[in-house]
């Protein structure tokens, strides 16, 4: 067994960020885009809209672990990770296009079944690639702050690409016409969308893949075992039995339900509260270009010498404090309207700020789950890289899923209907949506906190686990 220790060049990280392309790609879709596409401009329910992509996250997160446990398990000359690597490039391509080429004339109901066979494929496709790719970080070094440092060049690079498909889709596929002031109604530049991610996530794949194909000898490996269904099982209790592995995935549960929740809703509260064209929507985009940016910066350095979970619950704090503050003073008349001049420039610092924050928690709370291997392997003998980073995968999606459907259910709710155009909606609907939305989000948010205080591997003690395991292997 070999740990990798050296530290990481440029290139290296550079390579490896280009992998999150991909992820970037089906991100933006489905948690921005996919729920009012097939309801505003396909004509599917809000709430059967919601269902779909909830049980689409369902079956993608249970998928998650067993792709984990697999490439944990697997051994060719190829490595561990990267035989999963080229075999999802294809496949997660060409199933996430088909989303945005719905048959035409479809029932309700035949909407429906579209969207959650083809989903469950394109996230099943994804997730072939997604858990071994992510695992890899764990792998390429075990320095306390070196994960930090090359999880904050996966994350920018996935922000990065996230935030120039939304600038794309406002300002190029989803232009205002006079019959669509808003420019969120063209199927034909939804389309358009989803090709140009189709695209991007097979080259992302491939490029990221051959680019990491020469650090597979010098990966950390396990003792080559046989994997059965009790032995799954067995290996995912013991993970789960930890409590610091436990407080962080009970993080990542309350925090993702939230995010999925903020995320199906972002256009609607754009367009419809703030009542925003795709041309000003486009200038929040290009506020968070530079706040990914400063991520790359500041994450390594905010890191550097600190504990990483004290560090990611400020950063949460602050984060779920903020995201819903300008819907509150809103709603209390404190904050400017539609057609206020400052509205769009305030919006604007508002978005670049949060995406900074939200950005290095998760570039922090990422690398808290690289730290946890070697406590697992010091504790159970074993790695299990993809195991871990599968479960927080697998808690992010499920529980994800749960804030898409809360967001169809909450539409309904409140009165919101199919088609409505903006302008049109009552002022009452508008203040119960945002009030919803900043409470939810409020609520969630800091339970994610809270949860992160039992996460108990500190620096101190994983410089610990990292000499145990080298006088074990030194042993043999």
């Amino acid at each position: 067994m070999t740990l990798a220790s050296a530290a990481i060049g440029r290139r290296t990280k550079f390579a490896y960020g280009l992998g999150a392309v991909a992820i970037g790609v089906r991100d933006t879709g489905f948690n921005s885009f996919i729920l009012i596409f097939y309801n505003q401009v396909l004509g599917l329910s809000a709430t059967l809209a919601g269902l779909a992509l909830m049980l689409t996250l369902f079956a993608d997160s249970l998928f998650d672990p067993l792709v984990g446990l697999v490439s944990d398990s697997w051994r060719s000359r190829l490595g561990r990770r990267h035989p999963f690597l080229y075999a999802a490039a294809i496949p997660a391509a060409a199933t996430y296009g088909l989303l945005w080429f719905a048959p035409a004339g479809l029932s309700e109901i035949g909407l429906f079944w579209w969207l959650l066979a083809v989903s469950v494929l394109a996230r099943a496709c994804m997730s072939v690639f997604e858990v071994p790719f992510v695992s890899l970080v764990a792998e390429v070094t075990t320095d306390y702050d070196q994960r930090t440092s090359l999880i904050t060049w996966m994350y920018v690079f996935g922000w990065w690409t996230g935030l120039a498909l939304s600038i794309a889709a406002y300002s190029i596929f989803l232009r205002p016409t006079p019959g669509d002031p808003s420019g969120m109604f063209s199927r034909h530049g939804f389309t358009a969308f989803g090709l140009t991610g189709s695209v991007l996530t097979v080259l992302s794949i491939l490029v990221a893949a051959v680019a990491t194909q020469s650090k597979v000898q010098r990966l950390a490996t396990s003792p080559a075992r046989t994997l059965g269904l009790s032995q799954a099982f067995g290996r995912m209790r013991a993970v789960l039995s930890d409590r610091s592995v436990a407080a962080l995935m009970l993080s990542v549960v309350l925090l993702s339900a939230g995010q999925g929740f903020g995320n199906a809703l972002y256009n609607y509260i754009q367009v419809f509260f703030w009542g925003l064209n795709t041309n000003q929507i486009t200038l929040l985009a290009l506020a968070p270009v530079v706040s990914a940016t400063l991520a790359l910066i500041l994450a390594p350095r905010l890191a550097k010498g600190r504990e990483k979970r004290d560090l990611a619950v400020i950063l949460a704090v602050v984060a779920v404090i903020g995201q819903p503050l300008p819907v509150v003073l809103r709603l209390l008349g404190l904050f400017p309207t539609g057609g206020s001049p400052l509205l769009v420039p305030i919006l604007v610092v508002h978005s670049a700020f949060e995406t900074t924050v939200w950005v290095l928690f998760s570039i922090v709370s990422s690398s808290m789950v690289a730290d946890l291997v070697e406590d697992q392997q010091r504790r159970t003998g074993e790695r299990s890289e993809g195991a871990l980073f599968s479960l927080r995968i697998f808690a992010q999606k499920t529980v994800s899923g749960l804030g898409v459907l809360l967001t169809g259910l909450v539409l309904g709710f409140v009165g919101f209907k199919t088609g409505t155009r903006p302008g049109q909606t009552p002022a009452d609907v508008l203040a119960h949506l945002g009030l919803a939305y900043a409470v939810i989000q409020l609520a969630l948010g800091l339970a994610s906190a809270a949860a992160l205080r039992d996460y108990g591997v500190t620096r101190a003690r994983h410089t610990s686990n990292l000499a145990a395991l080298a006088e074990a292997s030194a042993g043999l």
